[in-house]
């Protein structure tokens, strides 16, 4: 049974609106903006616990990204307000592991949860600690993770391996996105932004998808389209504003209606893995919203095309 945080209430740390420009196919907020509202939130948390901008400034830190695991409930549409609120869950001597609670701030109904793990890195990027008085600050609001924040399927099988570029292919990877990193994609450290990788495994899915067998064309007149229910993104190395990138991706497991997919992101230029993403996909029934189950051929065919990673 979950033990009751030290402080019940969430800290209110972002808000907004859903954009047109936000969504996607399926009509309903893309993916990639659920880890953009939680980097808002984790700024503003940081703030609320003693390290905003201008203290870590002085001190001469920085703090990065390492994970950002989102798990999807409940879809938002072009003019919903959203709001996110707050908490550290665990802190260590230089991560720290918070939680960011996504609703519709019209309906009140939880749209998103991200458990984030973030790392507090000196001017070099090396890790380096947490001034005492945000580790006691961060101690004594921490909130406990909440069941529908919880891991399921990503990352249920462990680690995954730190491929090079030219092992991909070999490991039964295929291409579904290649591009340069631009200047806006980065923060303010020149880092590329959580969002960006989350952008570009969504841009990848028709061709994910498609790869795996299913006709994309097909399924538009269907108004059949695609989601992830979950997804978990290891950031590894960072990138750079003019890297060039190269996404490739396969499938772990796959059920009557999920598909456990992976996404690996290259530096195409050094082949070193950046970042590493698995999660849960699925068919869309687009027409009465609700997931679509494989067919037997479906299912046959995705046996076929499961990978077999070396550890």
């Amino acid at each position: 049974m979950l033990q009751a945080p030290a402080m019940t209430d969430l800290i209110p740390t972002a808000r907004g609106c859903v954009n047109t420009w936000q969504c996607d196919e399926n009509e309903h907020l893309n993916v990639q903006y659920f880890p953009a509202f939680a980097w808002d939130g984790a700024r503003h948390l940081e703030a609320v616990l003693g390290l905003g901008p201008r203290a870590l400034a002085a001190a001469g830190l920085k703090v990065r990204t390492v994970e950002d695991h989102i798990r999807y409930h409940r879809e938002m549409f072009a003019a919903d307000a959203w709001e996110v609120a707050s908490g550290p869950v665990e802190i260590g001597e230089s991560t720290l592991v918070a939680y960011h609670e996504i609703r519709n701030a019209l309906s009140g109904e939880v749209a998103g949860t991200v458990r984030q793990v973030t790392r507090c890195v000196d001017g070099g990027g090396k890790a380096a600690a947490w001034p005492p008085a945000f580790r006691t600050h961060a101690k004594a609001t921490r909130v406990t993770l909440p069941a529908n924040a919880q891991p399921r399927t990503a990352g249920s099988l462990g680690s995954l391996p730190d491929l090079t570029l030219d092992r991909a292919a070999a490991a039964g990877l295929v291409t579904i996105v290649q591009g340069v990193v631009q200047p806006e994609e980065c923060d303010a450290d020149g880092a590329l932004l959580p969002r960006f990788h989350f952008g570009r495994y969504s841009d990848g899915a028709p061709g994910f998808w498609q790869a795996m067998g299913f006709d994309r064309l097909s399924m538009r007149d269907r108004q059949q389209g695609t989601v992830v229910l979950e997804l978990r993104n290891e950031i590894r190395r960072p990138l750079r504003a003019g890297a060039l990138t190269v996404v490739m991706s396969g499938m772990l497991a796959a059920s009557d209606k999920t598909m456990h997919l992976a996404h690996f992101l290259f530096d195409a230029d050094s082949g070193e893995l950046a970042a590493v993403a698995d999660g849960v996909g699925v068919l869309f029934d687009q027409r009465i919203r609700k997931i679509a189950p494989f067919t037997a051929e479906d299912r046959e065919r995705l046996a076929a095309r499961i990978l077999r990673l070396a550890a």
